[in-house]
Formats: C-alpha cells, structure tokens, sequence
C-alpha cells in the first residue's frame, strides 16, 4: 500500500513538470509569433503616400556629358603619302611638296594655304613645348602692318613614313569665333547647326564646311560687334559628294570691311559620313 502511493506521488510530480514545460513551450511560440508579425508589418498608408509623392518641379536630372574627340593624333603615328588622311587635323591634308620641319615652318605655310593669294600677315614666332607649338597670326593693316591676333595656329608634331618628322596644323582658334557645337571631330551628315558666340563687321560671321575639293556649304551667323562678343545659332546645310572621304573642315571667318583682310579664324576638324 505505502509503495503504491509513492509511485501515485511520483507519477503526480511528473506530470505537473510535463504541464508547466508545455505551458513554457506555448507561451514562447506565441512571443515568436508575435515578433515576427512586427518585423513583416506592412508600411502605413500614409507612409506610402509621402513615399509616391514627387514633386516634379524640384526633380533633377543628371544628364553625363560626351566626351569630345581630341584633335590630336599619336606622337608615334605616320602620314600615308598620296592620299587624304584620317587624323583629326586641318593642314595638310595631302603630301605638301616641302613638308615644314618647324613649328614656324608649319604655320606660315598654313597662313598662306588660307590666305588662298590674298595678302596675310607673318604669323609670329611659334612656342613649342614638346611635340606641341602654338603661334599667333595677328590680322594685317591696310598699310601692310600687323596687329593684334586673327587667330592662334595649334601645331603638333608627327612621324612621316620615312621616318623623318614633321609638323602639321591641328586646328586654329579665334577667341572672336567660339564654337562650342559642333564638338571637335563631331560626325556630320548633311548639315549641322552651329552654334557658339563671337562677333565680327556689323555682327557677321561666315560659317563653311569644306572638304579636299573645295566648299561643301556654307551659312552666316549673327554675333556681336563693337568688341563684344555675343552668342550666335545658325544652322550649315552641306551637299557631300563621293569624292569628301571621311573629314571636313568646319571653318569660321570675318573680314575687314575697308580691304576685306582676314580679321578672325576659327577652323576645327570634323568627320563625314561615308558620302561614297
């Protein structure tokens, strides 16, 4: 008897630890339960709707700018005789009959290839740092002196197939014609729209594209004058022919109205879309 109720006492404490550990057991799967219900909750609506709501007007776009082509080509790289060449540049375009082999050399050349048998001033002389040289060409008085700056020669020094070294012109800037489009080395077909600002004779200034042959097109913008530059927009329809190749030359001018001497010069290398 006196065993039989001490198994009855043993069984009654095991089943009460079984009836709490279950109880424990229960109460930590609803505590789970409940977090994770906070953790997944849903934003509130009027959460939501300050995220959806933008106001357009104070919305900036971040629009990357194109890299231009640099009119420059490698110091190592040679010019093929006999033909039009495929690097950015203005002059020459075929094998002169006396290649320059000075900076000073180059632009004087230079200032008598655009010149075309008009009188032009002696560019001054060339400052060089590397294979790099700037000289300026001021503009010519009626009385045949110089003054001022018509335009400043780019120079670059290159590698003839011979091997021998040469310098050729790589563009020609006029602080009077500024042309930010089109970009240097810019691929045209048919016409472009120039744009830029600067200033000439009564606000003037000729715009032309030309390639080996001679003028593609040519239009006239509206600058400023009296010394001020102001900006200018015209729009240069060309008519390309099979004989252009790949390049052009985008050329920006104003002339004296006493002798229509060369008062400014802007000339920078663009590419052609195949015409052939």
């Amino acid at each position: 008897m006196v065993r039989l109720r001490c198994v009855l006492s043993l069984a009654s404490m095991v089943l009460t630890v079984v009836v709490v550990m279950l109880v424990l057991l229960m109460a930590g799967v609803f505590m789970a339960a409940c977090g994770t219900e906070e953790a997944v909750q849903e934003p509130s609506v009027e959460g939501v709707g300050e995220m959806e709501t933008v106001d357009l007007d104070d919305l900036l776009i971040s629009v990357p700018e194109t890299e231009p082509l640099a009119p420059v080509p490698s110091a190592l790289g040679t010019l093929e005789p006999g033909h039009a060449w495929p690097e950015l540049l203005v002059w020459p375009r075929f094998e002169p009959e006396v290649w320059p082999r000075s900076p000073d050399e180059a632009a004087m050349a230079f200032a008598q290839h655009i010149a075309r048998g008009d009188r032009v001033a002696q560019p001054r002389p060339a400052i060089q740092s590397g294979i790099t040289a700037t000289a300026e060409l001021p503009r010519l008085a009626e009385d045949g002196t110089s003054f001022g700056v018509a335009t400043t020669i780019h120079l670059q020094q290159v590698q003839l197939v011979d091997g021998s070294l040469a310098w050729v012109v790589m563009m020609a800037l006029s602080d009077d014609i500024v042309v930010d489009f089109p970009a240097v080395g810019a691929l045209l077909a048919g016409g472009t729209f120039v744009l830029g600002e600067g200033r000439g004779f009564e606000g003037t200034i000729l715009f032309q594209l030309e390639d080996q042959l001679g003028q593609l097109g040519f239009a006239f913008a509206q600058g400023g004058a009296l010394g001020e530059n102001l900006p200018f927009k015209t729009h240069l329809l060309f008519a390309q022919r099979p004989a252009s190749g790949l390049w052009a030359t985008l050329i920006g001018s104003t002339q004296s109205a006493v002798d229509g001497s060369l008062l400014a010069l802007t000339m920078l290398p663009m590419r052609l879309v195949d015409g052939s």
